[in-house]
């Protein structure tokens, strides 16, 4: 039956029906048999839509506007000119750009449904009377479940045990108030109505509470399998939509300049033999030479691939998007425990009420969840504690009503039955919660002082108090003492916070400690210069107040969820692009509101949390997120150089094409369309994917944030791309014209220039991807980069000297000056890149987006 609840709190206090513990007389599946179930019956996983076919993946690449305006010019050139073998050529190799684009499409949604197992839910049941933590996926039916506050519930079942059990059934029923769930009054198979109070269903969280639930039913067969399938994709991360509409830009220009081109070409030959083909085909070779036909694949590789990076770094990417979040924050808001602290809890100090100590330590183990060396870590060291003090079980005592903890009541309070049938109601908590509930007298004030002198040490200070009787609101208890708990800061914490700081962040640590002893810690990670703001200090102030209190705050003691949320949105509303952790169900509000969730994994992790995070560190490490910020970082700043690559290779190929159209007239199409396409094919791939997973030249720490949201190509990576298009194209024309001092064969010129231009090209990688110097220290390390261009380089090379490959590029064969020719056309350009580097800003090749902030 329900204990009255005359407070009015809300809580709804459940009677125990175990006689040592709750649930402790279940045993639950045999292994075994659980095995075989799981055997028989398959995983206990969701109907998942199947995904796009391979056919639809092909049409998905050819509806690309980049690969439709090479289609369309391959169509002319095959239809309109009846040239058979360029127009194939053309098509052939756009097909294998697309067979390039599916695979690298497979292969990033391969990397990232890799990740998502690595964030897979996690259910702990009873198996042989043994407690276990196994993923959800291996629950069968029969199995009985183990629920707390906070847990996402993995399958169907009916409850056996439940204690002040709520659960958030949202996601099926519509209802937004929590379900106080009892044992007693479940509902009959069928639909979903309101009155299945005995029920628990896959999918929902469990807000409040615990219980005990057997298994009735998993997969497609829950309420949730039935509705799977309404369940949306994933949406796609902005930076990848920016691209989108990028490609779409350009497809629209080159469809432009092509036409434009054939227009001014005929309108100059008009009446000259062949005019019109050769300047459709003049137009057709413009249009190919201003489409990046790899930009798609190049961005979603880098994505992909640097998710995966991050994740063998302990940070898994659960959203895209959180890649460009986490290198653009300025503010992270971290908790202490287990981030700036090993989050190992152990007893430090104890000072019980004379001869108090045995009642003490029993206090421990009544209010008291962990079992099994599993639970709240606090819970864990308090058991530790009472069996090294002796007190190693409550022999005869059993629990028979409970109020959990919470953030609201900072405080535990359980109901036990001795031996003797007398009652005892035990509380465990914060001194400033427990304390005023206990009688005063000499020693009450003498323990306020000790309070203070622990804190100041930074001690996680716990008062516990008892009396006699089974009313869990009621005060007039008797101290029993005080208990010290110690959690010491990581060795590496100091130099990561410094790191954080010099990399541009504010780092904030929000704790629900003692405000003494969150100075005291904070103070020896390095987090000294701000304000050290209580939960209390807030109440009742101004909205604009708490926001500037918040905002000068080091560290907020004493946190509750609402205070968590007011402090993004402190920093948020400053301009500040703000990173949060948590690992709570209370903590779910902040995280989402945060531009970057960070779940904190592990055994005091919970589902919620890691659903309405955007990143999950495995480690709880201040420094793996860190290792995130940089790699965030990165990531960016490798996708910039390729985009840069990509649009700067390409608008050489067109000042190519413009410039030879208009000073060398015996070459009536400067380049033709197969040569182009052959270019592309070779340069944008491989090198454009290295380019992306590049390894840093130097440390991305050593940048500052760039201000999130700013557009991929402002004006800085404009400038760049005009003016490594500009000389590179330069470079190539004047190869072009030193040529013509060596022969009058067309062809032979023709060769010398896509010779400079694919090595020019292949060349730029390094240009993008330099801060000084193209090839300044650390260059080197790029090795997949190195040996992708060497292989381009070499593919080249073969296709010029072997008579099959210059026929189907329409070359001819080149003479021996043409190589040391193109060679120094391209040392040339780089000199001249590198020149330009340092005339001024806005013409380095190397600029930080948006890295400015006001």
């Amino acid at each position: 039956m329900a204990l009255p609840d005359p407070a009015g709190t809300g809580h709804t206090d459940r009677v125990e029906p175990s006689t040592t513990g709750p649930g402790e007389a279940i045993a639950g599946l045999d292994r075994a048999e659980a095995a075989a179930r799981l055997q028989r019956d398959g995983s206990n996983r969701l109907p998942r839509p199947p995904g796009p076919s391979l056919l639809r993946r092909i049409a998905r690449q050819l509806a690309n506007p980049l690969v439709l305006a090479l289609v369309v010019a391959g169509l002319v050139t095959l239809v309109v000119l009846r040239d058979f073998v360029e127009g194939v050529a053309i098509l052939a190799i756009v097909g294998l750009n697309v067979v390039i684009e599916t695979r690298q499409e497979l292969a990033s949604e391969g990397a990232i449904t890799a990740l998502s197992q690595l964030t897979a839910p996690m259910a702990r049941v009873r198996r042989s009377s043994v407690s276990s933590v196994v993923p959800a996926e291996d629950i069968v039916v029969g199995d009985v479940l183990e629920l707390t506050a906070g847990d996402r519930v993995p399958a169907d079942g009916v409850l056996i045990t439940a204690t002040a059990l709520s659960l958030d059934e949202a996601m099926l029923t519509g209802e937004s108030l929590p379900v106080t769930k009892t044992v007693a009054g479940a509902g009959d198979a069928g639909a979903l109505p309101g009155d299945r109070l005995g029920e628990v269903f896959a999918g929902t969280l469990v807000v409040r509470g615990g219980g005990l639930a057997t298994v009735t039913a998993v997969a497609g067969a829950t309420e949730l399998g039935k509705v799977a399938t309404g369940l949306g994709d994933a949406t796609e991360p902005p930076l990848v939509a920016e691209l989108r509409r990028v490609a779409a830009q350009v497809g629209v220009l080159a469809a432009g300049l092509g036409i434009a081109l054939a227009a001014f070409s005929y309108s100059r030959a008009r009446g000259e033999p062949d005019a019109l083909s050769e300047s459709v085909l003049a137009g057709v070779a413009m249009a190919i030479a201003a489409v990046p036909e790899g930009l798609s694949s190049v961005v979603l590789t880098a994505l992909a691939f640097g998710a995966q990076r991050m994740a063998r770094r302990g940070a898994i990417v659960r959203r895209l998007a959180a890649i460009e979040a986490i290198g653009s924050a300025t503010v992270l808001c971290t908790d202490k425990t287990g981030t700036i602290t090993t989050g190992r809890l152990s007893v430090v100090e104890a000072a019980p009420v004379a001869d108090a100590a045995p009642a003490l330590w029993r206090a421990a183990r009544r209010a008291n969840d962990a079992r099994d060396g599993l639970g709240d870590p606090l819970d864990v060291a308090l058991l530790e504690g009472a069996t090294a003090a002796g007190v190693v079980g409550l022999e005869g005592d059993s629990r028979v009503a409970s109020r959990p903890f919470s953030a609201e009541t900072r405080s535990m309070t359980t109901v036990h039955r001795r031996a003797d049938g007398s009652t005892v109601t035990t509380v465990k908590g914060a001194p400033e919660a427990v304390l005023p509930r206990c009688a005063r007298g000499e020693a009450t004030a003498s323990f306020e002082a000790l309070v203070e002198t622990w804190a100041a040490l930074g001690l996680r200070v716990l008062a516990l108090a008892e009396r006699p009787g089974a009313d869990l609101d009621a005060d007039g208890f008797e101290l029993l003492g005080l208990v010290a708990l110690g959690d010491p800061i990581r060795t590496s914490a100091p130099a990561t916070v410094a790191a954080l700081h010099g990399a541009g962040l504010r780092v904030v640590m929000v704790t629900g400690d003692h405000a003494v002893t969150a100075r005291s810690i904070a103070s020896s990670a390095g987090l000294r210069d701000g304000e050290v703001v209580v939960g209390s200090q807030l109440g009742g102030t101004a909205p604009d107040e708490r926001a500037e209190l918040l905002r000068r705050a080091v560290v907020v003691a004493r946190v509750d969820p609402t205070i968590k949320r007011d402090l993004v949105d402190a920093h948020r509303e400053n301009g500040e692009v703000v990173a949060m952790t948590g690992d709570g169900v209370n903590d779910a509000p902040a995280l989402h509101r945060a531009d970057v969730g960070i779940a904190i994994a592990g055994e005091g992790g919970t589902d919620v949390a890691r659903e309405a995070a955007d990143l999950v560190i495995t480690d709880g490490d201040l420094g793996t997120i860190a290792a995130a910020v940089s790699e965030g970082r990165r990531i960016f700043r490798n996708l910039v150089n390729s985009v840069v690559y990509l649009l700067s290779g390409n608008l050489s190929e067109a000042v190519v094409v413009l410039g030879a159209l208009a000073t060398i007239p015996e070459l009536a199409v400067p380049l033709l369309p197969v040569q182009l396409l052959w270019v592309n094919l070779v340069t944008d791939g491989l090198p454009g994917i290295a380019l992306g997973v590049d390894e840093p030249a130097h440390d991305p720490m050593e940048d500052p944030p760039r201000r999130f949201g700013t557009r991929l190509l402002g004006r800085p990576q404009l400038v760049v791309i005009g003016v490594v298009g500009l000389v590179g194209g330069l470079a190539v024309l004047g190869a072009a014209h030193l040529a013509r001092w060596f022969t009058d064969e067309p062809e032979e010129v023709r060769s010398v220039m896509l010779l400079t231009l694919l090595a020019v090209h292949l060349s730029l990688p390094y240009v993008v991807r330099a801060r000084r110097f193209t090839f300044e220290r650390g260059w080197s390390r790029a090795r997949g980069l190195f040996w992708c261009i060497v292989g381009s380089a070499a593919l080249q090379i073969v296709m010029m000297i072997v008579p099959l490959g210059r026929r189907v590029l329409s070359l001819a064969a080149l003479p021996a000056w043409g190589w040391p020719l193109a060679a120094g056309a391209t040392v040339l350009a780089i000199a001249v890149l590198d020149l330009a580097r340092h005339l001024g800003p806005g013409l380095g090749t190397r600029p930080e987006p948006g890295s400015e902030r006001g």
